[in-house]
């Protein structure tokens, strides 16, 4: 199935086009200059349902993630940057619309566009997928590339279904949204389906670009989203060969170097203005900073990445630990929370990165909040002859970081 000009037009004749639901999102005159500002005009359409937590895509995920690339440094988003992640529901449509918006340099955010039209041709697809169709958009001022993907799979019964993605720019904002819907049997994904997910879609980033007749503005500096990317380190500041992770040859997960389960921080992200990074070299890094909007949504977010205790299961077997995991009490200046600290002594061969031997990795996290803005750092590194000494080398490095942050929220 490929919607393109001449089956548009064919929809219009059958008058498909009559049938679709006007999008709830409504477009302002100006675009958003902040990631704050993209969550006060999306905060309406996210669940508020306490008794569930929806798990969205996180902002460092790779773009186009149903269709995982061969390599994944080839798909990455910009990092470091303010960012925003939510899973929206919208009355037009039966399931979430996700979306995912950077902001950026316009000549990143191009790059990026880039990326993820090269990324429809380099996924490395199961034999339930199919790339079904890549067709360029320019609407709204948005530039981008949208495919769509069938898959005999899209639920844990083997129901068939369709995903469809939008990739796209507008300036130093950057934006993709995806929806997904089943289909029947041996059928074909719904074209009216297909049309008022796109409608809604490129609604979510009117609602953020505002109207085309008027230029995007710069992306604003001074919110607290933008200071606190501006006041990251240098990744030299953390050691030797420290570049953004993924590297040529990565692995997904690779980054944590012993393993760790992901799905407990997913749904902190929902809705929240964020700044993450993923550093790695002689060392693994990982920043994240999350504007929570009250204090007790800061608190769940800081408590929730901190939960994971290391515990985990190995080729090697149960690991071992050369310092059991510790959780204590931490406070530095207006920053209070806690910091988890272990070394392993059988950490995951698959996961060390390249360099000295890595069997024994040393952890360091702190999960710390002032006020509604939550600042979680996380330090691995080898642990060697002295894992004391590695825990006190990553202390260090992460209390360096968090000094230069700047207090908010």
């Amino acid at each position: 199935m490929r919607i393109a000009a001449a089956a548009i037009t064919l929809l219009f004749t059958l008058g498909v086009f009559d049938q679709l639901k006007t999008p709830a999102l409504p477009m302002p005159a100006r675009a958003a200059a902040s990631v704050e500002e993209i969550a006060d005009r999306l905060h309406e359409y996210l669940d508020d349902d306490v008794t569930y937590a929806p798990y969205v895509t996180l902002p460092s995920t790779p773009f186009l993630a149903w269709c995982w690339p061969e390599s994944i440094e080839t798909r990455m988003p910009p990092e470091g940057v303010p960012a925003y992640s939510a899973k929206l529901l919208l009355p037009e449509l039966d399931e979430p619309l996700e979306v995912r918006f950077w902001i950026t340099s316009p000549e990143a955010a191009i790059r990026a566009v880039a990326t993820a039209r090269r990324g429809t041709a380099e996924c490395v697809r199961s034999g339930d997928d199919v790339l079904k169709d890549v067709t360029d958009l320019d609407q709204w001022g948005w530039r981008g590339v949208q495919a769509l993907v069938t898959t005999d799979s899209w639920t844990e019964h083997g129901d068939p279904g369709a995903q469809a993605t939008i990739v796209a720019a507008r300036r130093g904002l950057l934006a993709e949204v995806t929806w997904a819907w089943p289909f029947e049997m041996d059928g074909e994904p719904d074209p009216h389906v297909l049309l008022q997910g796109t409608a809604s879609a490129t609604s979510a980033l009117a609602a953020v670009g505002g109207a085309p007749a008027r230029s995007a503005p710069a992306p604003a500096t001074r919110s607290a989203s933008a200071t606190m990317a501006a006041a990251l380190p240098p990744a030299s500041a953390y050691g030797k060969e420290m570049v953004s992770w993924p590297v040529p040859g990565s692995a997904p997960g690779s980054h944590e170097l012993v393993c760790a389960d992901p799905f407990h921080e997913q749904n902190a992200y929902d809705g929240a203005p964020a700044v993450t990074r993923r550093l790695i070299g002689e060392v693994s890094v990982r920043e994240d900073v999350l504007f929570l909007p009250d204090e007790q949504s800061a608190e769940q977010a800081r408590t929730g990445l901190l939960s994971w205790d290391g515990s985990c299961l190995s080729d090697e077997g149960e690991q071992s630990y050369s310092i059991d995991p510790r959780l204590e009490p931490f406070t530095s200046g207006p920053w209070t929370g806690e910091i988890r600290t272990f070394a392993v002594q059988h950490a995951d061969p698959s996961r060390r990165p390249k360099g000295a031997d890595r069997h024994s990795i040393a952890h360091v996290a702190v999960g710390v909040r002032h006020g509604t803005t939550m600042v979680y750092l996380r330090w691995q590194g080898p642990a060697g002859t002295d894992p004391a000494a590695a825990l006190r080398t990553g202390h260090a490095a992460i209390m360096h970081t968090l000094g230069r942050l700047p207090v908010g929220g």
